[in-house]
């Protein structure tokens, strides 16, 4: 589970990283990594958000004690 906590983390910096790009593209006009489109940018940015996010979902799931029986 420690893997996918960093993994979970990883995901999460890219997507902030590709966030913070395409609003400097969006704002200043500037074309990084030779990306046309500010739009590009949050695209992928979704992509690893919906990834960060069914890995943070799976991680609290697999420890949840819900619905074992204790004695």
């Amino acid at each position: 589970m420690k893997t996918l906590n960093w993994l979970s983390w990883a995901t999460g910096i890219i997507a902030t990283a590709s966030i913070f790009c395409g609003s400097v593209n969006f704002l200043f006009g500037t074309h990084l990594f030779g990306v046309n489109h500010a739009v590009n940018y949050f695209h992928v940015a979704n992509s690893f958000l919906l990834l960060t996010i069914c890995l943070l979902v799976y991680i609290n799931l697999s420890n949840c004690e819900c619905g074992k029986e204790h004695n």
